[in-house]
């Protein structure tokens, strides 16, 4: 029984048909459909919200719209009484201590509570479709993405998780609910296969890799990656070793293999750890070879994010058996990394909390920690938090010594500055991380900082500048083999061609940008985003006829991954496309981010009688 089973009086439910509940018994909802509506908005809110805005943006067609939103909220208070309190001036949601709800479980619970949830998996508001205006309707369906992202995160975690415990048969029922919620993530056929392969129903794997294939080949047009048949077949473990010094060797030359880069050496060497570690019962031992061979199959090997994870998951859960904590944080500090890639930064932020909890005071874990806590909150446009996150990761990376970690913060507040269009404070960062990144030897990691780099130049007009930075990115990321920064480079190469009025190429180098990132599936999901954001620009204002399915492709991207600048400029183009309310809605979205760029954005997208 988890705690707040325990503490738990009231909830409540937004997931499915929307309910409240007091003392395990359900209560007389709030009459109408907006109060429901407002419940929602004020409980997914990251704060405080005027109450013009909310005027604005549900009761604007109402005879007496402030009159209106004081009923709604009378009809909430009633619901709502000792549950919740509503009120103030900007107005807020403050659950009383004893209330859960199900939606911020979903996002910032552990898996195991929000499996307990009865409406798990249900739509935000389901049924629900307020008379509120265009601009509401894509507000709320917008959220009803995002949610359903996250619930889809905390099932793959409580997959894996259950995978780890030797529960396979729950695993993969898990499994089979992601493939049905969402038939076209490859990742959850992969894992789904995984599963039933641990649970020795092999003619069902062969079965799922088939279907996915079908699937993919009906619908996309072309195969999943390799790694879902891949699936089928375990990376078959070398000999384990003979001895328990054999076992560090081969650990110690795993781990230094894969720091510099040579992960073809380094990974025969951490299986050969694990699986000697096995063969000797030694938890602690296996614990930290598997950390090891999931962080370098996460950094080193494309393709191999579900296998590393599942590594990473095994070694928490034998790490924490034995209060190894250092094993433990490092081991949740990786499964956080893999989370901000994917985007799932709510599930993120779990394992960092968990990771900083752990790591006794250590600046060189925590610096990553930060690092990556710093990026995730960049991606999600929380500007003040990641600036923040991000100098602190920078202090413990010097207090540490760490220049990779060094070199990664620098480049991180970098393409901050940038994305707040600070060119001078960007380009001071992000070429301090290239001279030492170069200076260090650390090539695989160079082309992200040289593609940023070469974005600055080509903001600040220096388009010859870009152009040979570009072309340097491009090259090496192509040379180290990073789908990531192949596409972020390709990206910028066609932002220069449109700069330069060469449409045909900027807009082959644009489309090829955003495929370069999926040809395997585990990328960073905020750089296939800016390369369809770019994209969907470069369409809208050419006025192809493809860019209102490029602006839709974008839309559902973010959304469903909670990368609100990336929906507030989906919005934009869909106002340039002149769809009622999404202009509205950017500007509610752009509220509450604080970047002069996307500010600019919709102030010019705005109609000028419009209030702020």
């Amino acid at each position: 029984m988890t705690p707040w089973e325990v503490d738990v009086v009231a909830m409540i439910c937004l997931l499915g048909p929307p309910r409240i509940e007091r003392g395990g018994e359900p209560v007389t909802g709030p009459r109408g459909s907006k109060a429901w509506a407002l419940l929602a908005y004020l409980a997914l809110a990251r704060g405080p919200v005027p109450r013009s805005r909310i005027v604005d943006l549900m009761f604007d067609q109402a005879d007496d719209p402030a009159a209106a939103l004081r009923w709604t909220l009378s009809q909430l208070r009633r619901a709502l009484e000792g549950v919740a309190d509503v009120g103030g001036d900007p107005l807020a949601l403050t659950p009383a201590p004893d209330t859960l709800i199900d939606v911020e479980v979903v996002g910032h619970g552990l898996w195991g509570e929000a499996l307990l949830l009865p409406q798990l998996g249900g739509a935000l508001l389901e049924g629900v479709n307020p008379r509120t205006g265009p601009a509401f309707d894509l507000w709320l369906s917008t959220e009803r993405r995002r949610v359903a992202g996250q619930t889809a995160a905390v099932l793959h975690e409580a997959a894996h998780a259950r995978l780890a415990q030797g529960d396979a048969a729950s695993a993969a029922d898990l499994a089979a609910r992601l493939v049905a919620s969402d038939p076209l993530a490859e990742r959850s056929h992969e894992l789904l296969v995984r599963a039933l392969v641990a649970r020795g129903d092999r003619r069902a794997a062969e079965a799922r890799v088939a279907q996915c294939r079908s699937l993919f080949r009906r619908e996309l047009g072309t195969d999943p990656s390799p790694a879902v048949a891949a699936a089928l077949r375990p990376q078959p473990a070398p000999a384990g070793t003979a001895s328990l010094g054999a076992i560090d060797a081969a650990l110690e030359g795993g781990a230094g293999a894969a720091h510099v880069g040579a992960y073809d050496h380094a990974l025969p060497l951490l299986r050969s750890a694990v699986q000697g570690a096995r063969r000797h019962g030694d938890p602690g031992r296996l614990a930290r070879g598997l950390v090891d061979l999931g962080a370098a199959l996460v950094q080193g090997v494309r393709g191999s994010d579900e296998e590393a994870v599942s590594a990473l998951h095994e070694a928490v859960l034998l790490a924490r058996s034995i209060a190894d904590d250092g094993t433990a944080a490092h081991a949740a500090l990786e499964l956080g990394h893999v989370e901000t890639l994917r985007a799932h930064h709510a599930r993120a932020g779990v394992w960092f909390e968990e990771a900083r909890g752990l790591a006794d005071g250590d600046p060189a874990l925590l610096a990553w920690v930060d690092l990556f806590a710093g990026m995730g909150a960049t991606d999600v446009g929380d500007y003040p938090a990641a600036r923040t996150v991000l100098e602190r990761a920078a202090g413990l990376a010097r207090a540490a010594g760490d220049q990779r970690a060094g070199t990664y913060v620098a480049t991180a507040l970098g393409r901050l500055h940038l994305l707040r269009g600070e060119t001078a404070a960007a380009r001071s960062a992000l070429e301090s991380a290239c001279d030492v990144a170069a200076g260090i030897g650390w090539l695989s990691f160079l082309p992200f900082p040289r593609a940023l780099l070469a974005e600055v130049l080509l903001l600040d007009g220096d388009l010859g500048a870009a152009e040979a930075a570009f072309d340097r990115s491009y090259a090496l990321a192509c040379q180290v083999g990073d789908p990531c920064w192949e596409s972020y480079s390709l990206r910028g190469r066609g932002l220069l061609a449109a700069a330069r009025g060469e449409d045909a190429l900027a807009l082959d180098l644009l489309v090829a940008a955003p495929a370069a990132c999926r040809r395997l599936p585990d990328a960073h999901d905020w750089v296939e985003g800016h390369c369809m954001e770019a994209l969907c620009s470069f369409g809208v204002a050419h006025g192809l006829s493809t860019a209102p399915g490029w602006v839709r492709d974008l839309d559902d991207f973010a959304s469903r991954r909670g990368l609100r600048e990336l929906v507030a400029r989906a919005a934009l183009h869909r106002a340039a496309l002149g769809q009622p309310g999404a202009v509205e809605l950017a500007a509610v979205l752009a509220a509450d981010i604080d970047n002069p760029v996307l500010q600019g954005l919709v102030g010019r997208a705005r109609p000028q009688e419009m209030p702020a």
